[in-house]
């Protein structure tokens, strides 16, 4: 027997076993009164919660969706088409929607970022209180002081090098990752090399990603791509489209994406033997939002902070039901389930660009 066949059989064999697997554990639980899930943010509980009444409404909408397109293809349901790499294959949706995505220009980003004289090491608050009142109200003015000189040099040429990683990293170790400056870095930023990213998976970690979606601005439009699973063989094919997609210069933006989707999209190229890198300039609007919202908002799931901004979902699958969906399409090999999949994902996605906008009026810099 060829190694490509027995490699196939392989990819079978853990495809059932992987399908098997997920279908034993349920990791959600229905409650009847409301639950202290507030505390929990998507990704970050063992466990969702859902309402009995959210529970139910999903039951009927997969019943009519099972009714409504039993027998139609996939191709006459979910417009796309079948693209492959040297990995494999998977199902690519391709749609787009208006291009509101902004972001402060480079001058305004500068502007904000050297006005913290706290990003100068063994400067404070208290310190930095001081040197305002000598005058001393930018990083640039520190040039003129002789024991902050060569430090805030330092730090000038590393925003001056426009270096979006390097200086996130500085960021990061003199702020905390929510901190306003940190989002204003983004600045930096050509808004073609934004990549907002989600995932829709079968579980938790060790369970196979059923869907991934990137979007990307592209002149007047957001050109959201889809990679779609039709079974468990496609993933690593669709794994591959994504990596191809981000390519070299990409700044990822997601929703706590730096704690599941990106493990998770590394934990899954590992399991096929794939490498790729993540390690680009990597913009998590679930620390903003926390840092925006905490104490105006129940919790900071995406949905909650949807209603706070006044954006409405045509239909609204709650994330932990996505594996009960995807798996009756397997079971049943009818479409209609996998509708409110892609859907839900591709309102990730706008919501992303929208809140990464919303959040720049949220600080007033």
């Amino acid at each position: 027997m060829s190694s490509t066949k027995i490699k196939d059989l392989r990819m079978i064999k853990a495809s059932e076993l992987l399908r098997q697997k997920s279908e034993e554990l349920r990791e959600y639980t229905v409650a009847q009164k409301p639950t202290p899930r507030s505390r929990f943010s998507r990704g970050m509980s063992p466990r969702a919660w859902l309402y009995e009444s959210e529970y139910e409404k999903a039951l009927k909408l997969k019943e009519r969706l099972l009714h409504d397109f039993e027998g139609k293809s996939l191709e006459n349901v979910i417009p796309g088409h079948v693209i492959s790499n040297e990995y494999g294959e998977c199902y690519r949706v391709l749609s787009s929607c208006v291009n509101q995505l902004r972001q402060p220009d480079l001058k305004k980003s500068r502007e904000v970022i050297i006005s913290d004289l706290k990003l100068i090491y063994g400067i404070g608050p208290i310190r930095e209180q001081k040197l305002n009142h000598q005058g001393y109200n930018t990083i640039e003015d520190l040039l003129q002081n002789s024991r902050w000189r060569l430090p805030a040099k330092n730090v000038l040429e590393l925003i001056d090098s426009h270096d979006v990683r390097s200086l996130q990293r500085w960021l990061w170790r003199c702020l905390p990752k929510s901190h306003p400056l940190v989002h204003y870095s983004a600045g930096f930023c050509r808004k073609e090399d934004f990549a907002f990213l989600d995932i829709e998976t079968l579980g938790l970690f060790g369970r196979p990603i059923i869907l991934l979606g990137v979007a990307r601005p592209k002149d007047n439009v957001i050109e959201i791509n889809q990679y779609l699973l039709r079974d468990i063989p496609d993933e690593p094919g669709a794994l591959w489209e994504v990596v191809l997609n981000l390519g070299e210069n990409a700044v990822l933006v997601s929703f706590n994406g730096r704690s599941f989707d990106v493990p998770f999209i590394q934990e899954r190229l590992g399991y096929y033997s794939l490498e790729a890198s993540f390690n680009c300039p990597h913009y998590d609007l679930l620390h903003f939002a926390r840092r925006a919202w905490r104490n105006h908002l129940p919790n900071c799931r995406l949905e909650t902070i949807e209603q706070h901004l006044g954006i409405h979902r045509d239909i609204d699958l709650p994330s932990a039901l996505v594996p009960d969906f995807y798996h009756t399409y397997l079971k049943t090999r009818n479409v209609g389930p996998l509708i409110p999949i892609v859907e839900h994902n591709k309102q990730d996605l706008i919501t992303l660009t929208s809140l990464f906008t919303k959040l720049y009026e949220v600080w007033k810099i």
